[in-house]
């Protein structure tokens, strides 16, 4: 039994070792460096599938300023105007920090009222519905855990 623990502690130390050679190569797409000057890139508006959207007219903006090169994961700035109502459909684990704003989530059962310095985490496979009463700008950050590690989130919770 010893030496199967010591076996995947092995295991795990070398996982971790290569895991962190790989983000020290920089596998970063559309960041600038920081030694080059800042890129300009302004958020752009966006339409959503009209059955998501159930009161209101919302007014999205979003720009992606970050993507790794495996695509695995991606960062961005979202804004949306209200009074709306609407429903998000998460393709992906999403971590979202509230940035201006605010916002009203209904998510798995439970009410979220989401301030300005505050996180929230959804994972890929579920719905929210959202309710912007004025205007929400937040930062997102979207992962893609694999067919695997989603298909073990449905089935544990």
């Amino acid at each position: 039994m010893k030496k199967s623990i010591k076996s995947g502690l092995i295991g795990a130390v070398l996982t971790l070792t290569a895991v962190f050679a790989y983000q020290a190569t920089g596998h970063v797409l559309n960041v600038q460096d920081a030694s080059e000057a800042p890129v300009h890139m302004p958020v752009q508006a966006f339409e959503v599938d009209p059955s998501w959207v159930k009161e209101g007219k919302p007014h999205f903006r979003a720009v992606e300023f970050y993507q790794s090169t495996d695509k695995h994961s991606s960062s961005g700035i979202f804004e949306c105007d209200g009074p709306s109502t609407f429903e998000w459909h998460y393709q992906l684990d999403e971590a979202i920090y509230v940035l201006e704003g605010g916002v009203e989530i209904d998510y798995q059962g439970k009410h979220l009222s989401v301030k300005p310095g505050e996180t929230v985490f959804f994972r890929a496979g579920t719905t929210a519905t959202w309710h912007v009463p004025v205007h929400i700008k937040k930062a997102w950050t979207l992962y893609d855990p694999g067919r695997v590690a989603r298909w073990m989130a449905k089935l544990f919770g």
